[in-house]
């Protein structure tokens, strides 16, 4: 029997929320946003404990909820036209949105939500679901149907695997609400959802999945915030963060350099670019990227891409660099870290490989990459 899990002070939450910005892959939400959620249980003196996926209850009701919408950083544009339209004087933050999503897909459904599953690790998407389900006094479950942050609903194995994702709830910081009911496939209802959370500025939250605990069992990466906790760990107090990242993770250090020419654009509810890495070791490295880093390019060669993950460590701050707070000159590091299994299996490449994105090259095994 596993033994419970449970965050019993600040170093804790720290160490959770880096290893889940490290799975985050340069997405996965704010770390700051997770912070904030979970230091204002502690202080509320909340058990934070997480759910061992061996006591699911195969019966019970849960729900994945998850922020919506572009990564990217707000422009003085964007920032002018909220306040033209009254929406910089937000209602509810962080894991309340949340849990406004959840109420509402409970309300759209007329069923009662028993338990919460992350979507992906990250910063916001971990840390605030977490939140959500201690404020809402139900369990959230160790694990999550990814493995690492994903960019499109498409991406998880829930929807790979061909689980129904409606009915879907929205919920935003003004307190706007929508449901979806019915899309003719999945890719549909991810482009609904991105276009509400435009509307949204960004700050939407989105509940669906809605499924038994044995239906939950099938899709499941199991204890993946626990592993999150051991990363973050790793890296805490060590003369070199890059190093312990890759190894507690079971991945590779790529390289070391300097952050150069970024190319970046927030469309369609993504944030999308590109950015190159002049290495210290005289190699040069590029990586493209949709939310998260997807494509690294070592000299102009393909050498890693999604599924397998590609994390950049901010060398100066010791901690994972989300791709919203990219900034060229930095120091970083690069990791790679194989995906888990399922996503090596032919359909999940068709869903998450360098050919969904458009590119003309196949996905290289973790195993054959060249490093």
């Amino acid at each position: 029997m596993q033994e419970q899990f449970c965050l019993k002070n600040e170093q804790d939450i720290e160490d959770l929320l880096k290893g889940c910005a490290f799975y985050g892959t340069g997405g996965g939400g704010e770390v700051s946003a997770g912070r904030t959620s979970l230091l204002d249980c502690l202080s509320m003196g909340l058990p934070m404990t997480l759910l061992d996926p061996d006591d699911i209850k195969d019966d019970a009701l849960y729900c994945c909820p998850f922020f919506m919408g572009s990564i990217a950083p707000k422009t003085a544009e964007t920032l002018a036209e909220m306040e033209s339209l009254g929406y910089l004087d937000r209602k509810y933050y962080l894991e309340e949105i949340l849990m406004g999503a959840v109420r509402t897909l409970e309300e759209v459904s007329g069923k009662a939500v028993e338990g919460l599953y992350i979507a992906e690790p990250g910063g916001s998407n971990a840390g605030c679901c977490m939140a959500a389900a201690y404020k809402m006094g139900i369990p959230v479950i160790d694990g999550d149907p990814a493995g690492r942050a994903v960019p499109e609903m498409t991406q998880g194995l829930a929807a790979i695997r061909g689980m129904d994702f409606l009915p879907a709830a929205y919920f935003d910081a003004w307190g706007n609400r929508n449901a979806t009911f019915q899309t003719m496939h999945t890719k549909a209802a991810e482009r609904i959802g991105k276009f509400l959370s435009e509307a949204a500025y960004g700050e939407m939250a989105e509940a669906a999945y809605l499924m038994t605990g044995k239906e939950l069992k099938t899709i499941l990466v199991p204890r993946t915030l626990s592993k999150a906790y051991q990363v973050g760990r790793a890296m805490r107090q060590v003369e070199d963060v890059l190093a312990a990242a890759a190894e507690a993770a079971g991945g590779k250090v790529v390289g070391r350099g300097i952050l150069q020419n970024m190319q970046t654009k927030d469309q369609g509810g993504y944030y999308w670019g590109t950015y190159e890495i002049l290495g210290d070791d005289g190699r040069l490295y590029k990586i493209w990227f949709k939310n998260e880093n997807h494509i690294l390019w070592i000299d102009g060669r393909p050498a890693v891409t999604s599924p397998d993950l590609i994390s950049l460590i901010d060398l100066e701050e010791e901690e994972p660099l989300l791709n919203s707070h990219l900034e060229n000159g930095k120091s970083v590091g690069i990791a790679v870290t194989p995906a888990y299994d399922f996503y090596h299996e032919e359909k999940s490449i068709e869903s998450f490989g360098p050919r969904y994105f458009g590119f003309d090259f196949d996905y290289i095994p973790f195993a054959e990459a060249e490093l």
